[in-house]
């Protein structure tokens, strides 16, 4: 399964987790993850683009690294990505015609520091959003 990232990949540990995971809620098992790196300057909602010029510059990105319609694929959540994150589903939804299966490998700790989840969370929004 293509699995598009940000900040970092995941470790061969981690993506046993993930693969156990995403095989425990799809009808389609899968064997590997392969990594394909977005953008890293993502654009912000600070005023100067609206929410449907950001998801044309994501819908734009998948595009170029070969997203294709018909083609589940998964995000890994990227530090501090929940401010954007669901405008990059959404051109997920829009280029491929599936929300990807959203990888959450980061958490806050108490010291407001992120840190790597012990048990790394993914989640199909697929099932529960009609189309």
């Amino acid at each position: 399964m293509i699995t598009y990232y940000i900040d970092e990949p995941l470790s061969a540990p981690e993506q046993a987790m993930v693969i156990e995971q995403i095989n425990s809620i799809n009808i389609n098992n899968i064997d590997h993850l392969e990594f394909k790196k977005l953008i890293a300057d993502i654009p912000k909602n600070d005023g100067d683009l609206t929410h449907a010029q950001i998801i044309k510059v994501f819908e734009d990105t998948l595009i170029k690294l070969g997203a294709a319609a018909g083609l589940q694929s998964a995000f890994i959540l990227p530090k501090g990505g929940l401010s954007w994150g669901m405008l990059l589903q959404i051109a997920f939804k829009n280029v491929s015609k599936f929300y990807p299966f959203v990888i959450q490998p980061w958490e806050m700790g108490a010291d407001k520091v992120y840190i790597r989840r012990e048990r790394i969370l993914v989640t199909n929004i697929n099932s529960d959003i009609p189309d």
